[in-house]
C-alpha cells in the first residue's frame, strides 16, 4: 500500500504542477463520480462487516465484492458520459488527469477483486487462513476508499489559484 500511496501522491503533484500551464481547463465534475463514491464507501462498510461477522460472513463478503464491481462499472459509465459530451481523454490535460486518476484507481479495485474472489472461494475450506484474508481484504478496501477520497479532493479543490498561492507564480511568468 505504501507504493500505491507514493504513486498516487506523485500523480497528484504532477497534476498540481501541470495545472499552472496556460492551456489548463477546469476538470469536469460528473455527478456519477459522487454516486460511485457512495458505492465504494458501502463496499468498504460491507467488507468491515464481513471482517467482524461470525454469522453471515459470506453474505457481507459477497456484498462487498458486488459493490466494488458496481463501483468499477460506475467509473466506466462516468467515462462514457464524459465521452458522449465531448470530454474525451485527449481533449485537454485536465481530462487526461481525470481519466488517469479514475482508471488507475479502478485498476487497483479490479486487482482487489481478484484477491477477493480467491478469498470467497476459500471461505468454507480454510477457516483460519480465510479470516486473515478477509482482514486483509477489508483493510485494502478501506485504503482504496481513502485513496479515492483524496483523489476526489484533489480534482475538485486543487485549483491553479490554490497552487499559485502555495508555490508562487509560474517560473518565467510575468506578475
Amino acid at each position: 500500500m505504501a507504493v500505491v500511496t507514493a504513486l498516487f501522491s506523485l500523480l497528484i503533484l504532477a497534476y498540481a504542477m501541470r495545472m499552472r500551464e496556460p492551456d489548463w481547463m477546469p476538470v469536469p465534475h460528473p455527478v456519477l463520480l459522487w454516486w460511485n463514491t457512495g458505492v465504494l464507501a458501502l463496499a468498504s462498510a460491507a467488507m468491515e462487516l464481513a471482517r467482524r461477522a461470525r454469522a453471515h460472513l459470506t453474505i457481507w463478503l459477497l456484498a462487498g465484492g458486488a459493490l466494488a464491481a458496481l463501483f468499477v462499472f460506475g467509473q466506466w459509465a462516468a467515462w462514457q458520459q464524459l465521452s458522449a459530451t465531448g470530454q474525451g481523454v485527449a481533449v485537454n490535460p485536465s481530462n487526461s488527469f481525470l481519466y488517469v486518476f479514475t482508471g488507475l484507481h479502478a485498476a487497483h479495485v479490479i486487482g482487489g477483486l481478484v484477491v477477493w474472489a480467491v478469498t470467497v472461494a476459500r471461505v468454507r475450506k480454510h477457516a483460519d487462513r480465510t479470516r486473515r484474508a478477509i482482514d486483509l481484504c477489508a483493510t485494502y478496501w478501506h485504503f482504496l476508499l481513502a485513496v479515492w477520497l483524496v483523489l476526489l479532493a484533489a480534482m475538485w479543490w486543487i485549483t491553479p489559484a490554490f497552487v499559485s498561492a502555495i508555490c508562487g507564480p509560474l517560473y518565467g511568468a510575468t506578475p
